[in-house]
């Protein structure tokens, strides 16, 4: 399948006539060679998120192995996408704790409710990347936090402009 790798030679009846000893000692990554086994094996090797794909590249061509780069898959890139919108996911959220406080804050610096309403207009300093967020998933992630103390957002609204939040608070009953 592969008769001009280094390792169909170096088990070839002709390297070992040219060769006085009969070990074979290739000082390479034992434990990459998993992934060059497989690839042997099946045309195509599923590397894990610890393994670098650019390595295995490198073992195949150390071995003169031909090889197709699309049947080398890699969860690495995938990873770290998925990663990062963790993390992203969660400065949104702690944005958006940090906006119920300064939610609650606002309300009970002063007693200007009408009824059960309070207009309020904030400029949050931390929050720029809320601003990118769809106002509902804004609401929708400050009123897990202003629920439990028996208030909630009923309106929001972006002012990117002069860098301000608009919104209603309303109490619940």
């Amino acid at each position: 399948m592969h008769p001009n790798s280094m390792l169909t030679r170096s088990s070839s009846d002709i390297w070992h006539k040219e060769k006085d000893d009969s070990e074979i000692f290739i000082e390479r990554n034992g434990l990459r060679f998993q992934y060059v086994l497989d690839y042997l094996r099946d045309g195509e090797v599923f590397l894990p998120i610890s393994e670098c794909k650019e390595a295995v590249l490198a073992e195949l061509e150390y071995y003169n192995i031909d090889y197709k780069e699309e049947c080398i898959h890699s969860s690495q890139g995938q990873a770290a996408g998925g990663a990062l919108q963790i993390i992203q996911n969660t400065i949104h959220k702690w944005r958006c704790a940090d906006l119920a406080a300064d939610c609650i804050e606002a309300a009970w610096d002063d007693s200007k409710w009408r009824g059960d309403k309070k207009y309020l207009s904030l400029k949050p300093h931390r929050f720029k990347e809320i601003y990118n967020m769809k106002e509902k998933d804004v609401k929708r992630l400050v009123n897990e936090y202003l629920l439990s103390l028996g208030v909630m957002i009923t309106s929001m609204e972006f002012d990117i402009v002069n860098e301000k939040c608009r919104l209603t608070l309303q109490l619940l009953h």
